[in-house]
């Protein structure tokens, strides 16, 4: 199997496994809106341009979809003191009721996905996936 082949394999299996634990849980909402929420969590001040800027989307599309998280009640916007032409975004208690949940299924597909495989060549393959896209950003 060439290297692109057991690549493109890897992320489908990993998808497909990530959309059957999500529709388990019940979960109503695109990948996107899940992953946005995920960045948001994760990054410290997070702004509309930050999470663009993450998830290397245009920030047309990630205003909208700001929007739908807030209509939703998924997240929050308060003004940013830093910079006032810009919002800090911050889950609100059932955006991290949600990302719990999505955490909980992520953990569940990747612990199926390393079942028997020792912690020193997981370890290596997270280096050599560093590498790879080290290599492809340069």
């Amino acid at each position: 199997m060439e290297l692109s082949e057991a690549l493109f394999s890897l992320v489908h299996a990993v998808r497909s496994n990530m959309k059957q634990e999500i529709k388990q849980l019940a979960i109503d909402l695109s990948p996107m809106h899940l992953k946005s929420l995920k960045v948001i969590s994760i990054i410290d001040d997070c702004t509309g341009q930050k999470l663009a800027d993450f998830m290397g989307r245009d920030k047309a599309q990630i205003n909208r979809l700001i929007k739908e998280l807030v209509n939703q009640e998924l997240i929050t916007k308060t003004d940013n003191v830093n910079d006032k032409r810009s919002h800090l975004l911050t889950l609100s208690v059932k955006g991290v009721e949600i990302i719990g949940l999505f955490r909980t299924a992520e953990k569940c597909v990747f612990n199926k996905m390393v079942n028997d495989i020792p912690t020193e060549k997981i370890d290596d393959f997270i280096q050599l996936i560093q590498i790879l896209k080290n290599n492809l950003i340069k």
